[in-house]
């Protein structure tokens, strides 16, 4: 249900409450108190509001729903509307009003919802509340008040307090636990992925193919130094599988050693250009990511000697830049899109940001945030 339906639920409610007390002649004001509070609570956790600004926007909602209530309701009295028409309509645009001011404060406000002090906050805007609520209603009201009803009417708002702080808590916690599992399928899913990289059977027969080539061919050399950069590429997925963020110097690392793995088994079929400033080195990304963009490079387009795939990697202020070009292979490989999907999810879980993806006829390019 979309938020300003929400709103709509609340200012016929809060009409109806005003209505019915209107017609059996007793205050409404602390009803009315309790489901503006509502209402803010539910709009601000729809939100994801942080506890503190939910708590200042329960007080601040309360206040100016009280001045514009009876600044609406006298001026309705004015325009000769009788008292039981002129509060309940009064009641309902004030409600509206307040409904899109903490709608769009919400938006605005710090997001991520705290924990016990937060809660802390929001019971004491909910006391100070009631507290001012009894005080007005103290003041406005007739001598018919006794001692015994009072108590109780200050003792049943505020189990009711403590009911919407507890429902509250609750939804938090679900909230809560909620996010935190699927943050941990998400990594799970992505460790998945690194782990099937990593014992890759292809990448792994073709580097071994092409070591035995040079161990026949005497390249002793040669088959030492590309040993020791498969070694690397692995000691770098396994060293990086539980880190969250890696420096970007250490990844280009990586992504250069695997290229120059790869410009192996495609002899003078790739060409790679790289241009990031030394400034840009000491920057985060999720680990691998280069290396996988390369990989799906390299996966779905046609390399050869004839036509070098040309691969073109650079920095913005904000972001890394990987570029193809886009050769489609005749036979299209067989392929899910998981690398994609779980760095782009990798991205939003860790950082709180989105990759971008942009193709054209000849060129794919994937821009990655630095964090």
């Amino acid at each position: 249900m979309k938020n300003i339906w929400i709103i709509q639920i609340f200012a016929l409610l809060h009409a109806a409450v005003s209505f019915g007390c209107r017609t059996i002649g007793i205050a409404d004001d602390l009803l009315l108190t309790l489901l503006t509070m509502l209402m803010v609570v539910i709009l601000c956790l729809r939100r994801a509001t942080n506890m503190v600004y939910m708590s200042v926007a329960v007080i601040l909602a309360n206040i100016v729903g009280f001045c514009l209530g009876m600044g609406l309701a006298a001026l309705f009295n004015l325009a000769s509307l009788p008292d039981v028409a002129a509060h309940p309509l009064s009641t309902f645009i004030c409600t509206q009003v307040i409904g899109l001011l903490v709608e769009c404060f919400s938006r605005s406000s710090v997001s991520g919802i705290g924990g016990g002090r937060g809660l802390r906050w929001m019971l004491l805007a909910f006391v100070l509340i009631i507290i001012l609520r009894l005080v007005i209603v103290t003041v406005n009201s007739d001598s018919g008040y006794t001692r015994n009803f009072f108590i109780e009417m200050i003792l049943d708002y505020i189990f009711s307090c403590l009911a919407i702080v507890l429902v509250a808590e609750y939804a938090i916690r679900l909230r809560e636990q909620a996010e935190k599992s699927a943050e941990e399928a998400n990594l799970a899913h992505f460790k998945y992925l690194s782990l099937k990289q990593q014992v890759n059977p292809h990448f792994l027969f073709n580097s071994l193919n092409i070591l035995d080539c040079m161990i026949q061919e005497n390249s002793n050399r040669e088959a030492s130094e590309y040993t020791h950069k498969l070694a690397e590429v692995y000691r770098y997925m396994l060293r990086s599988e539980d880190e969250p963020v890696v420096k970007l110097r250490e990844e280009m690392e990586f992504a250069s050693k695997y290229m120059d793995l790869q410009k192996l088994r495609f002899a003078g079929g790739l060409e790679l250009a790289v241009n990031i400033p030394d400034e840009d080195m000491s920057r985060s990304v999720i680990p691998c990511s280069v290396q996988l963009l390369v990989e799906n490079a390299l996966k779905h387009n046609a390399v050869s000697a004839d036509n070098p795939l040309k691969i073109d990697i650079h920095t913005t202020r904000t972001s890394i830049v990987v570029t193809n070009d886009r050769r489609p292979k005749l036979t299209p490989p067989r392929s899910a899109g998981l690398g994609q999907k779980y760095l782009r999810q990798r991205y939003k879980d860790v950082a709180g940001k989105s990759i971008i993806v942009r193709e054209s006829e000849n060129r794919y390019t994937v821009i990655l945030p630095l964090l």
